[in-house]
């Protein structure tokens, strides 16, 4: 049986599996997110202002994202879509890599530009996020840039 609340091995793979790609990408974009269970980090504005937070390991982006959860999952409960992204590990993984699937799709198999629209569509911001993925990704494998 399926765990939502914790993260773990299978759980990854399980996600990974179901979305047709491979489980090193979902750790990838784990290690750069760098989120946890139960975390809500917040975006804020030029102003300073908070806009939006991004919720639990894969940082899914609550302005977006939890309406969209909400009406799959949650007969239209925000709140209960927000808490699932943030508290439940499994869960906010499964949904991430559903997430990543959709941009795969979006970018008709092209996985640097699909891991770019994760954080952005915006250029500059979408090249910097690829970046950072690369430097993460190779770090993750035991290689450093320039190696």
């Amino acid at each position: 049986m399926l765990d939502l609340m914790t993260v773990s091995e299978q759980c990854i793979r399980d996600a990974a599996d179901l979305q047709g790609v491979p489980p090193l990408i979902v750790l990838g974009f784990l290690k750069t997110e760098g989120g946890s269970v139960g975390m809500a980090t917040p975006n804020k504005g030029k102003d300073g202002k908070v806009f939006s937070h991004d919720l639990g390991p894969m940082q899914v982006n609550d302005k977006v994202w939890v309406p969209v959860i909400a009406d799959l999952h949650f007969n239209g409960n925000k709140d209960e879509a927000r808490t699932a992204l943030k508290d439940w590990g499994c869960y906010n993984i499964h949904v991430g890599t559903w997430i990543f699937r959709q941009y795969l799709d979006e970018a008709n198999g092209d996985y640097i530009e699909a891991i770019g629209f994760y954080n952005s569509h915006t250029p500059a911001i979408k090249r910097k996020y690829q970046k950072k993925y690369a430097e993460n990704f190779l770090d993750m494998l035991g290689l450093k840039k320039g190696e």
